[in-house]
């Protein structure tokens, strides 16, 4: 059963910095409904213990952060949600030439080199140990999308509508608000290249980052690190669809800190994964050979091993006899989980064929 603590305690801005936090809600506002009010008043303690670990982590690693520099280019997995990202991160993060960016990092993104022993307990009693959306683990050190931690760094995103809904805006209407521009362009790269480095001078391994919201974001990327690599995971649109709704509507109900939130409608949902995948196809076509690799989740799941061998020669990676023994005691562990089923009706099925015929007839997506 779903730990009920999550009704209200939003947990998803837990460890957020008393400035950023405070600064956002004089941006966007407080709802006055009594959940939102306590949702705030328990991120406050954390908050100010945060700024404390931001000063002592500044004096003690400043100058070696300074320093470090992340000479493997980033492995990005990316692709829309519900696509199987999540599932793609966990498999390659079992290779131990590889390092992500763990669920603890990316609550506390500004002092995790200092705080982490402090921080790993406080999550396991206050996080539910798994995701409400869909039942998968979420421990402190298991891997975890890296626009949490950008979030907290205080840039631009999109995620803030989830915590901020409003009925003015849609949760996501294009593509274009991914992307950062002019000053919060600067602040983005800056704040995303720190969290990179603190990574690497922790682990000093090869990073792989599992983020949907970098779907868009491949030729910044591209710029940013020049080697860098794409994984784009796809899956049939009926599962993607309803799931994406699902997850985002969960979301926020449980961490908004105000009301106005509208589910995405199932046009809406299918009209965000047709954009992502034109992006990809826009940009890979900048890519050289070996940075760019496509996965069906359908395949993937049936034969992770095969899939991950042919991903890693595509890549130009070694495929280790330790990391399959790894992933085949990860399948097993997981052989009784069972995925979300999300009935579709006629006229929601007829949506999403219509949006995404293209995608569907490149990927043999069938009608069903």
């Amino acid at each position: 059963m779903r730990n009920k603590r999550t009704k209200v305690f939003g947990f998803l801005l837990l460890g957020i910095r008393f400035s950023t936090l405070i600064k956002l809600v004089f941006k966007y506002g407080l709802g006055l409904n009594p959940v939102y009010i306590l949702r705030f008043l328990i991120l406050l303690p954390t908050s100010l213990l945060v700024e404390v670990f931001i000063l002592i982590e500044k004096i003690k690693y400043g100058k070696k952060i300074r320093q470090t520099t992340v000479e493997k280019p980033p492995v990005f997995i990316i692709g829309h949600w519900r696509s199987g990202t999540t599932f793609l991160h966990q498999l390659i993060f079992l290779d131990k030439q590889f390092t992500a960016p763990t669920f603890v990092q990316v609550i506390t993104p500004e002092h995790f080199l200092c705080s982490t022993k402090y921080w790993v307990p406080i999550l396991d009693k206050t996080v539910p140990p798994r995701r409400p959306m869909d039942e998968v683990d979420i421990r402190p050190l298991d891997p975890m999308e890296d626009e949490w931690a950008l979030l907290r760094l205080g840039v631009s995103t999109p995620l803030l509508k989830v915590f901020f809904p409003s009925s003015k805006t849609k949760f996501i209407s294009g593509t274009e608000e991914f992307i950062p521009t002019g000053k919060n362009l600067e602040k983005w790269e800056k704040s995303f290249l720190k969290l990179l480095k603190k990574i690497t001078y922790r682990t000093q391994k090869q990073i792989v980052l599992k983020n949907p919201f970098h779907t868009p974001r491949i030729s910044l990327l591209k710029e940013m690190f020049p080697g860098a690599k794409f994984i784009h995971i796809v899956r049939h649109p009926y599962k993607i669809v309803p799931s994406a709704i699902n997850m985002w509507n969960i979301v926020s109900r449980e961490n908004a800190f105000k009301s106005g939130w509208e589910e995405p409608t199932t046009d809406e949902t299918a009209l965000l994964v047709d954009k992502f995948w034109r992006s990809v196809n826009e940009n890979k076509s900048n890519l050289a050979g070996d940075q760019f690799a496509e996965i069906r989740y359908e395949y993937l799941e049936k034969d992770p091993v095969k899939e991950l061998k042919r991903i890693y020669i595509e890549l130009g990676f070694i495929f280790s006899d330790d990391h399959e023994k790894r992933i085949n005691q990860f399948i097993e562990e997981k052989k009784n989980y069972r995925k979300n089923v999300f009935d579709l009706s006629e006229e929601q099925k007829k949506a999403i064929n219509k949006r995404l015929e293209s995608y569907m007839k490149c990927y043999s997506y069938v009608e069903q």
